[in-house]
This record gives structure tokens, C-alpha cells and sequence, in this order.
């Protein structure tokens, strides 16, 4: 289980057209806490960065 713990997104230009395509990384340490970090960008390049903390729990 890996509840959604914070969000936070930065654009540096508004996307263009109607697709935006997410390049995410994520990583977890030995605790369960984790970061994911991804690159928002459109048909033209980047447009910003989305970072997101996570934990991890056992599901019941």
C-alpha cells in the first residue's frame, strides 16, 4: 500500500497541444519513505517537474 503522502507541481511554460508525457523515477529507502520525480513535457521539450513523497505500508 502507498498512500499519497504530498504533491507539488512546477511548470516553467504551459504545455502546448493535448498530450503531456510524464518521465518518473521513484525511489524508496529501507523505511518506506520514498520520492517520486517526474518531468512533465509536451511535443516541444519540458514544461516542469512534479515531486511526490511516498510511503510504503504493509497491506493488511
Amino acid at each position: 500500500m502507498f498512500p499519497n503522502v504530498d504533491l507539488t507541481v512546477h511548470l516553467h511554460r504551459r504545455p502546448r497541444g493535448t498530450w503531456t508525457g510524464l518521465d518518473t523515477t521513484v525511489v524508496f529507502g529501507p523505511t518506506g519513505q520514498g520520492l517520486t520525480s517526474t518531468v512533465l513535457h509536451d511535443v516541444y521539450g519540458p514544461v516542469g517537474r512534479a515531486e511526490q513523497i511516498l510511503t510504503v505500508r504493509p497491506m493488511r
